[in-house]
């Protein structure tokens, strides 16, 4: 048994490919947005669902990751071992330019460095997020120019 925020085990389930409703089976107690989490039950995100590549065919060193990630270094936010920061940076290369400036992308992005901000207890600023965001997209399209 665990107990954690709510919002660690709805970091879990979406990095593990999973919905919240899927694993509240292993919720056994709340405390407002504390709760004890049940890890050997049979629905707790165990294992992944999202299947990531064993070995990339092609190692994607720029894009728009990449320089989203150069762009927060510059102001001293760099990735840690237990954020999703390299893994959305990948993501974010491997999809290029135009599917980052999707919609629905731009809002998983959005998401995860908003996740990341309240993990590390640093103010949210979205529209500050989206103009780096489109920073980053605009030096990668000069990038492999």
């Amino acid at each position: 048994m665990i107990v954690c925020h709510r919002s660690h085990l709805e970091s879990r389930c979406r990095e593990r490919g999973y919905t919240l409703e899927e694993v509240m089976p292993c919720v056994v107690a709340k405390d407002g947005d504390h709760w004890t989490v049940d890890v050997e039950h049979a629905n707790y995100p165990r294992a992944s669902r999202v299947a990531e590549p064993q070995q990339p065919a092609a190692r994607i060193d720029s894009g728009p990751g990449t320089e989203l990630k150069k762009l927060l270094a510059r102001i001293g936010i760099t990735s840690t071992p237990n954020c999703s920061c390299n893994r959305v940076a990948r993501e974010m290369d491997q999809w290029g330019p135009e599917e980052c400036e999707k919609p629905e992308r731009m809002a998983q992005i959005l998401a995860a460095m908003r996740e990341n901000a309240e993990k590390r207890k640093l103010p949210w600023i979205e529209t500050l997020a989206r103009m780096l965001i489109r920073r980053a997209i605009s030096n990668a399209r000069k990038a492999s120019a």
